[in-house]
Formats: structure tokens, sequence, C-alpha cells
């Protein structure tokens, strides 16, 4: 494993008050153009988003539900239990907060909120909440269910429409936040050498890798999927299994790494000894299909273009593609965002806008081989939040 470094990571400043003024501002814009009175959210993205509250609590535990309503016009309100209050006032803008002693079954937090609804200045009589694709709730079914029959007759409408337009356009802060982590990741993928010992099971290499990332200055590593095997692998999302990785395996490391609540999500692919010319073959048509898609992340084109020119050099190559259904996606506070590049999704590139480019190949008996990058759209050429990755296959001493 790579020698602990001797300097403290760099962290990064805090968001400012002005950063959530104007995402704020955003959102009370896109409630007029929605006819919404207000945004009621509960999941870990939004209310982190729009309220600032971070905690290492309360998205890990489904016991208590978390709400922040953000009126049209008027003053936010946090409605949280009172175990987080101090924790709220600590990292939120909102100093609005109305609490409640939790667990309590019967009625968590429902009649604070319904006051916080009932109170919005009514002009649409309609409250956005995340009802759509793409979208969790942080709360249960029932209890919205309950809660839409105590504000009546204010009625629910689905702000994920809202939500999905608010988040996909990055500001500079984020991207500098997405930027890091990806540097982050991206040297602990240089240190690969380093990292692996030929014997390693997938559960060795993956924890080695994932303290690399920790010592480097992630915050977390949710998401870090592995696949091995002879020639190539067969899963693109499984976790870490007993299987040690030996001379002719190929390996592969995808992980959705966060920093200050932002995720990069890239992979890279690696050979214990030579690689094979159809494993070298399939690199290498993947890595052209990825700078073609790279290429394609400018403002006229849409999410279908990347995933057309990542397909178009594919089939030139006679490669198959793989079964992941599209071939890159957003990214941002959640690690899969909208849009996908697929077929059909003809949202529009704009500046601002993180895209991962991910294209895959099936080949030989059920083997795979995937590829991805990190992208930022840019009024001019996208520029690169991954370090690119080499485009013929790294081959690890055994």
């Amino acid at each position: 494993m790579a020698k602990p470094s001797r300097t403290r990571p760099r962290e990064l400043p805090a968001f400012t008050r002005t950063e959530f003024e104007n995402r704020a501002e955003r959102a009370r814009k896109m409630m007029t153009e929605a006819k919404l009175d207000a945004v009621m959210v509960s999941s870990e993205p939004n209310v982190e988003y729009l309220s600032g509250f971070t905690t290492q609590f309360a998205w890990n535990t489904p016991t208590r539900p978390w709400y922040f309503v953000l009126p049209r016009t008027g003053k936010p309100v946090g409605v949280i239990p009172e175990i987080g209050a101090e924790n709220w006032l600590g990292t939120s803008w909102v100093p609005d907060i109305r609490t409640w002693a939790s667990p309590r079954p019967d009625n968590e937090g429902l009649d604070l909120l319904a006051d916080a609804i009932q109170s919005v200045r009514r002009r649409y009589g309609r409250i956005g909440v995340e009802l759509g694709a793409e979208s969790r709730l942080g709360m249960p079914v029932g209890d919205l269910r309950r809660l839409e029959r105590m504000v009546r007759p204010v009625k629910f409408a689905d702000a994920v429409p809202m939500l999905r337009e608010l988040r996909m356009i990055k500001s500079k802060a984020e991207i500098t936040r997405i930027r890091h982590v990806c540097e982050i990741v991206s040297d602990a993928f240089d240190a690969m050498p380093k990292i692996f010992r030929t014997g390693d099971t997938e559960r060795d290499l993956t924890r080695k890798f994932q303290a690399a990332l920790l010592e480097r200055g992630a915050d977390k590593t949710p998401f870090t999927a592995i696949g091995s095997g002879r020639g190539g692998y067969e899963s693109i999302i499984m976790g870490p299994t007993r299987r040690k990785i030996g001379k002719g395996d190929i390996f592969m490391i995808d992980t959705g790494t966060r920093y200050g609540g932002y995720f990069s999500d890239f992979d890279r692919n690696y050979s214990v000894g030579p690689a094979s010319d159809t494993v070298r073959r399939v690199h290498d048509a993947l890595w052209r299909a990825t700078e073609a898609g790279i290429d394609a992340a400018r403002p006229g084109n849409t999410a279908e273009d990347i995933f057309t020119a990542q397909a178009r050099v594919l089939d030139d190559a006679g490669i198959a593609y793989g079964k992941v259904g599209r071939m890159g996606h957003g990214l941002g506070k959640v690690l899969t965002e909208p849009p996908s590049n697929m077929a059909g999704d003809r949202t529009p590139l704009r500046p601002g806008m993180v895209m991962t480019i991910e294209p895959s190949a099936s080949y030989g008996r059920g083997k795979t081989q995937v590829h991805e990058e990190n992208v930022l759209v840019t009024k001019d050429k996208p520029v690169m939040l991954s370090r690119r990755g080499p485009r013929e296959i790294p081959e690890l001493k055994v």
C-alpha cells in the first residue's frame, strides 16, 4: 500500500451564505414558473443543497425525518428533531427551526410541518414535494399522505422537474468540490501499482484503495465496485468478493467518492501481467469512444448526442455495447443525476453541467470492460475533471 502522506490533505472553504441565497433566489423564480407556493424537501441531497445542513447522523437512520420548507415569498424554515438543533444551527444558513422530541412514531413533526406549510403565503395553492423520477423521500409514504390531508385545501405537486433544473447547472463553488474529489481519486488510481499485490483478494484491494482515498482527503467512499476475471470481468456494480486476483486477470475499480457533499464517479482498468490482444483492442476502442463522448459534451448538443458519438466508435470497431443501458449521466450531489447519455434523452447541454462519459463493451463469453471520465460542460470546449485515463491498459507487475 502507498505510504501515508506526511502533509495534511487540502481542505476547501465552506460554502458562503451568498451561495445559498443565490440557490434560493433561483428556486423561487422556478417556483413562480411552476406555479408553486413553496417546496418541501426531505431527502439528503435536496435538504443539503437548499438549507446547507450537513450531518453525520440524520441520513444513516430512518428513525427521524428531517424537513426543509422554502417558500416562494417569505423566510425558509427547518422542521427537525430537537436532537439536531445544534448541528443545524452550526451548518445551515437558515436560523428558523421548529423542533420536536423524536422519535415519536405517532406524529414525527407532522403538526409542525403542516403549520409551516399552511403559513406560506398562497397564490397558487400548490406545494412542491419530491414525487418524480430519480427522487427519494426522507419520510414514510404514509406520513406524506397524512400530511396531504392535514394541509387541505393546499395541494401537493411534483417538485422534481424544478429541483432537477435547479441542481443541473453547478456553481463555481460546486465545480471546485467536484474537481477536488476527482483529483483525490485520480491520485489514488495513479498509486495502484504500489497499492496492488499479486494474491490480493477483491476485498483486500478494495479496502486498501478506500484507505488511500480517505488518506488523501476524501470524506467517504459510498460506492466502490470491483470486477475481476481472466481476460475481463462480468459485472461493473458488484461489491468486492473473496476472489484472489492473479496473473492473467483484468480488474476494474469504479468509485463514487465524496468530498464536501459532492461525488466523483469514474473507473480504471488494470491488467495483472501482459494483456491479451483482445483486451488491448477493446480497451483502445473504449478509450477512443470516451474521447468522442468528451468532445461531444458541448453546448448545442444533447445527452443523446454524447451517446451517439460513443456508440459510433464502438460500431465502427465491431464491438457490442455493454448492458448498462446508457453511456454516462449527470453528476453532482448524487452519484447518478439526470440527464442520461442514451438514445431519446434530448436534454440540451449547457455550461455548468457536469457529465460522466461512460462507454462499455461486451466481448468473449460474458466479459465486460467499461471506461468512465468526469467532464465539465463549458461555453467552449469540455474541461476534464478526472485525470484522463491511459489509452493502453496499465499492466501491473506480477
